[in-house]
């Protein structure tokens, strides 16, 4: 019974930091596009568009999140939550950086990499 009010509660607690997620990256869309219709969006790298700014927010988002379930008591993120925040910092990291991504990518790569490992040695 115990087992049970465990996965009951990691499970409620998933969902709980879903919707943190969730309603964290919707703030973030919306004031973007708010700013874009306002005509008040700033220029990132050698582009007008509001793209870069969606994933220049969602990636810091998602890392936080992971981080803090990391070293809370919360439920782990789970590998594909790592997987998105990598992808988001690459783009995000890309936004800035002039080389196509490629070190973005490699350097956001393995930061993702060092702190699932370090999830797994901690929570061992």
């Amino acid at each position: 019974m115990t087992d049970l009010k465990e996965r009951t509660y990691e499970e409620q607690e998933r969902k709980r930091l879903d919707s943190m997620w969730w309603g964290g990256a919707f703030i973030w869309v919306g004031l973007v596009l708010g700013a874009e219709w306002l005509d008040v969006l700033p220029t990132v790298g050698d582009t007008r568009s509001w793209w870069p700014w969606i994933f220049i927010g969602l990636g810091p988002w998602a890392l936080a999140m992971n981080v803090y379930q990391t070293i809370t008591d919360r439920p782990d993120p789970k590998v594909w939550d790592w997987v998105w925040t990598a992808v988001f910092m690459m783009l995000a990291i890309g936004a800035f950086v002039d080389f196509s991504g490629e070190v973005a990518g490699a350097i956001a790569l393995v930061v993702i990499g060092a702190l699932i490992m370090f999830n797994a040695i901690r929570k061992r």
